[in-house]
């Protein structure tokens, strides 16, 4: 394939997308790693909602009439500074561009592309790149090869929980005393049933009992006080109403007796279970009820005969209880003008040396703190 044969198009505006919903969904299933952050259900959701002053800055890639990629990016404004992301950021756990087999071949075409418009841009910022992406193989060279600074030193951990490919596993973590306990427990106050919904009228019912559960949940927190934004609230709306009928939407609740006492937002995908947004009754948390709901949910992946359950980004410790396997996400910027990338450096080195002086003093601590215990003697 010739790179002169290959046309690139710039869309500016949703209506001006030369692609369909159907071609796009095509095109993902060819592309490895294919996440349901890059459904064209997810990007149309997202943009006619969230997308508020930022410009949409979408590039296809076309040979004849045959599209071989989509580059789905925006321009957002910061401090004075024109940032080129991905569409959905902060929102999606999983970025990428969607190159079908041929992405190695057409990412240094696509980077001379975004080169040549760096009119239009200060820094290129793409977060949530999984690094066993060819993005995050071959895109970084590209870019240092037409003269701009690259950072690439933040790293984000998403756990995951292997399913069909390690069912003794599964069966161990489901039959763990600490979560039979738990289920035991609940069970006192009231039959524990779990549900997922699959209609529109069964979500429109419980979309508003979650909202305010996860804002009480997380009471005093941003996440809470995002949930009062109506743009955000209409983003989920849309979301279920896009991916119900796709059976990508994975929305539950957990009941003891006739109370919803947890609910998990999320996702079912290309034979992977997605973590996104949980939330539990806090009156309710010396029950234990999203330990519960979790246990369901490893459950309901179990029967199903999915890949995995993915955690996605964060680090939580309450994830590695039940890890079999970890993917690592990575944040590369570009920069066209060297004092930015000078500041990124700058700023890269200081959150390193933050780090490892916090993990030096947390050690130190610990070891006061074991030398501080009493011995014993016999």
């Amino acid at each position: 394939m010739p790179s002169d044969t290959i046309r690139f198009v710039l869309s500016r505006q949703l209506a001006e997308l030369p692609v369909n919903g159907q071609q796009w969904n095509a095109l993902l299933a060819e592309t490895a790693g294919a996440s349901v952050f890059q459904t064209y259900e997810w990007f149309e959701s997202w943009w006619t909602t969230l997308g508020g002053k930022n410009e949409l800055f979408v590039v296809t890639m076309w040979d004849g009439q045959t599209l071989l990629g989509i580059a789905p990016l925006m321009i957002v404004r910061r401090t004075g500074l024109r940032s080129l992301e991905f569409t959905g950021t902060p929102n999606a756990d999983y970025q990428d561009f969607i190159l079908g087999r041929r992405a190695a071949e057409l990412l240094p075409l696509l980077a001379r592309q975004l080169f040549e418009r760096r009119d239009a841009w200060d820094m290129i910022v793409l977060r949530n790149v999984p690094t066993d992406s060819p993005t995050f193989a071959v895109l970084p060279a590209a870019m240092r090869s037409l003269g701009l600074g690259a950072t690439d030193f933040e790293r984000v951990s998403c756990p995951m929980l292997q399913i069909s490919s390690r069912p003794a596993d599964v069966e161990r973590s489901r039959r763990r005393y600490s979560l039979r306990r738990r289920v035991k427990g609940l069970q006192q106050h009231g039959d524990v049933t779990f549900m997922r919904f699959e209609t529109q009228s069964q979500v429109k019912y419980y979309l508003p009992l979650f909202f305010d559960q996860y804002q009480e949940r997380r009471r005093g927190t941003a996440a809470a006080r995002s949930f009062n934004r109506p743009e955000v609230r209409a983003f989920y709306e849309a979301l279920t109403k896009s991916l119900l009928p796709r059976g990508w939407l994975h929305f539950s609740v957990l009941k003891c007796g006739e109370r919803p006492v947890a609910f998990h937002f999320g996702f079912e995908f290309d034979g992977r279970l997605f973590w996104y947004k949980p939330c539990f009754d806090p009156t309710m948390a010396r029950q234990s009820p999203g330990t519960v709901l979790l246990y369901f949910l490893i459950q309901d992946a179990h029967e199903k005969n999915l890949t995995e359950l993915d955690f996605t980004v964060g680090a939580e410790p309450f994830k590695y209880r039940y890890t079999t396997a970890e993917r690592t996400n990575a944040n590369l910027r570009f920069f066209k003008r060297r004092w930015l990338y000078a500041g990124a450096l700058g700023v890269g080195w200081l959150r390193r040396t933050a780090g490892d002086w916090h993990r030096a003093l947390r050690n130190t601590r610990k070891r006061k703190e074991r030398s501080a215990r009493p011995v014993l003697s016999l």
